[in-house]
């Protein structure tokens, strides 16, 4: 219960609740609306088709570390991984798209693209996170869908681990244009 909804005023409870579940169908809505943009996204950012080699030397790096280093904690490994490069780069592209497009955003878009960067953040981050009554509605709205990315996440770096080694020679070659 909101503090909100404590006061003496039934209106106020009444009107409190009514907002919440215009709300909610709103969210639905347009989740149901941009799901299949999502999901097209993240499929297309975790393919392994056209993967630059960069990418794959960059990870067979961070595997060498590990090993060397004494690191088997498959979580560090895969925040490492994630630091690199989703996280690092794409959450921003995600959630400034005018750095490299010429739009303008608006406020809701704006706020729309922070929730689909958490959902993006959340998806790559090793371990579950676990929802409270108090999760943001964000969260509990994409709670399923962030669990499947985090197994095509996964997926992903599970299938560039088992590419061919890429040699310090054909990444240069690769590189250089």
């Amino acid at each position: 219960v909101k503090p909100t909804d404590r006061e003496d005023d039934g209106r106020t409870l009444i009107t409190n609740k009514l907002v919440s579940e215009v709300y909610l169908t709103r969210l639905l809505a347009t989740k149901g609306s941009l799901q299949q943009y999502i999901d097209s996204f993240f499929e297309t950012i975790f393919c392994l088709v056209d993967l630059p080699l960069p990418i794959k030397y960059l990870f067979d790096f961070l595997d060498e570390q590990a090993e060397i280093y004494q690191i088997f904690d498959s979580n560090i490994i895969h925040t490492w991984k994630s630091n690199s490069l989703p996280l690092r780069f794409l959450v921003n592209i995600i959630k400034n798209p005018d750095f490299i497009f010429d739009v303008q955003k608006t406020n809701v878009i704006d706020a729309s693209l922070s929730v689909i960067a958490q959902m993006f953040m959340d998806s790559c981050a090793a371990g579950t996170h676990q929802l409270t009554k108090d999760s943001p509605s964000s969260k509990l709205l994409f709670y399923r869908d962030v669990q499947k990315y985090k197994k095509l996440v996964e997926k992903y770096y599970d299938a560039i681990s088992s590419l061919p080694t890429v040699s310090t020679t054909d990444l240069d070659q690769n590189v250089i244009i």
